[in-house]
């Protein structure tokens, strides 16, 4: 793959790499029109419905080389047109809009999603994640839009709030509404400039993208014809308050725990989970004889502790209220909670001070349950966070995405494929199977869902990423199964996964997963 490698600094070229292409995009015939049709007059026009949207400007690059201030010169661009679109959202919110129009078009359109609490991400901090960017888009002939939501692309867990109290308007922009105004607007330009109708509309999307994706099945069926989440934040509410256990166990219990000990637990427990394909589950007596196996056992830290043990298993069990109810699934002792390599997130990731990281998207919900952008959580109690949990489930229960009623988009021959690692340190791959499970009370069958709607969890697989332990989907993979089954009715039964190593910028492992189905209703999961 040439000298295309991420961490090596040789960063112009990584669009290029085959696991970001499915399709040739140049390859389609140059669409000459859109030089004279991409006139502020055009555009205008295009936008009049869409009584809040200003059209802000046009740009036309031509091919070679992109440069974007503070970020590496992308080589090998397409020439496309930029069109900058601004939208005012509720009060003194500005929303910024971006079309890239390519001139070599393969007629259909793709929505760019956003992750965690942002409607944006940053295209350059993209490359070793399961996400699709702009530039992917392009340089796959796609028509696409960008959209910052006013939030910004990185998480600060500060917006939501408005004069003491949430800011509801702008917080249903950007569970709702947004991603579905900016949808609409953005296929009405590309219609207008290059004066023929989209074949086929598409939008994938990773952790909070994934978010999007399943409330745009759910919510607006009518937007896209080819869906694909991965790692999805839905079941949203529940959720919060999972990205927050480790960190609560650790501030409440006086016995702490060493990375260490959790680290030599994880090496036992991957092997137990590979070998009887089961997620932590302390009443299946294959995780009763894990648990017995590792008290006593050595670490680098000394032997684990019966004190250790019941650290431990708080923090694996799952997000409880004071009085026992279980709130949402948790993270077992084979998800690996700490950075791997350069990566910055995990919800035992240790800082410099001995305490752990808090998910900023997380903490940023909590902050709106408690109406306090200031909110400490490192103070936060047990009692305190079950009562937050309870007072609060009612009022924010549209923000679960989780409604598994999707026969609207099945209705119009909408495909939503979603993709969940086993190995997913941000949002359990459990909720998807649930997910998978309910939808199937609205299917006569489950062969006649699967027309429609079928999901893919690959063993050991983290949270979107190629560089974690276990291997991924790549964008690649994902999107070439879809395109075929959106426009030849042909379900994907299998694609392709892989592990990439950026430093040294090849494949390290590759592999396949198949598509997940039921077995004899018991509700347990096989591969076909």
């Amino acid at each position: 793959m040439g000298n295309w490698g991420f961490f090596k600094g040789k960063k112009e070229n990584w669009f290029s790499n085959p696991l970001y292409n499915w399709m040739e995009g140049s390859s389609y015939p140059y669409a000459i029109k859109l030089h004279e049709k991409c006139r502020p007059e055009c555009i205008r026009k295009a936008l009049e419905p869409f009584l809040d949207m200003m059209l802000m400007g046009i740009e036309y690059y031509p091919k070679g080389t992109f440069f974007e201030k503070g970020k590496p010169v992308l080589a090998n661009v397409p020439d496309f047109y930029l069109v900058r679109i601004r939208e005012f959202i509720s009060e003194n919110h500005v929303a910024h809009i971006k079309v890239f129009l390519p001139l070599h078009w393969n007629k259909r359109f793709m929505g760019i999603a956003g992750a965690g609490t942002n409607l944006e991400t940053d295209w350059d901090k993209e490359q070793t994640t399961n996400l699709t960017s702009w530039p992917m888009a392009v340089r796959n002939g796609y028509a696409c839009v960008v959209n910052d939501g006013a939030t910004g692309m990185f998480v600060d867990a500060s917006w939501g709030f408005k004069n003491g109290d949430l800011d509801w308007d702008f917080i249903n922009y950007w569970a709702y509404t947004g991603t579905h105004r900016v949808t609409c607007a953005a296929k009405a330009v590309v219609e207008a400039v290059y004066g023929e109708k989209i074949y086929k509309s598409y939008m994938h999307g990773t952790s909070g993208g994934g978010r999007q994706i399943v409330m745009m099945a759910q919510s607006y069926p009518e937007d896209y014809d080819g869906l694909w989440a991965d790692g999805p934040l839905y079941d949203y509410y529940n959720l919060m308050f999972s990205c927050v256990w480790a960190p609560l166990v650790f501030y409440n219990e006086p016995h702490k725990v060493s990375l260490a000990k959790y680290k030599k637990a994880n090496e036992l427990a991957r092997k137990v989970a590979v070998e009887y394909k089961k997620a932590y589950d302390p009443k299946e007596q294959v995780w009763q004889k894990f648990l017995a196996d590792l008290e006593g056992m050595e670490t680098e830290d000394g032997a684990i502790t019966r004190e250790d043990m019941q650290v431990m298993c708080r923090v694996w069990d799952g997000p409880k209220t004071i009085d026992g109810e279980r709130i949402t699934y948790g993270f077992g002792p084979e998800i690996i909670q700490w950075p791997v390599g350069p990566r910055k997130f995990g919800y035992l990731r240790i800082k410099e001070n001995g305490t752990p990281s808090i998910i900023p998207f997380a903490y940023q919900f909590l902050r709106w349950l408690v109406k306090d952008p200031e909110w400490d959580f490192t103070k936060c109690t047990y009692q305190e966070f079950s009562q937050i949990y309870k007072e609060h489930k009612l009022e924010f229960q549209k923000y679960t995405f989780y409604d598994p009623d999707i026969r609207a988009f099945a209705r119009r021959r909408g495909k939503l494929m979603i993709t969940h690692g086993t190995g997913d340190h941000i949002s359990p791959h459990q909720l998807t199977l649930d997910y998978y499970g309910k939808a199937l009370s609205y299917f006569d069958s489950e062969e006649k869902m699967n027309e429609s709607f079928c999901i893919f969890c690959p063993e050991e697989g983290g949270h979107a990423l190629y560089d974690w332990d276990g291997p991924n989907v790549t964008n690649a993979a994902g999107m070439a199964a879809l395109t075929k089954w959106v426009e030849e009715g042909i379900i994907p039964e299998k694609l392709r996964t892989v592990n990439y190593d950026f430093m040294e910028d090849r494949v390290t492992r590759e592999s396949e997963v198949q598509r997940f189905v039921l077995s004899g209703g018991n509700g347990d999961g096989i591969c076909k």
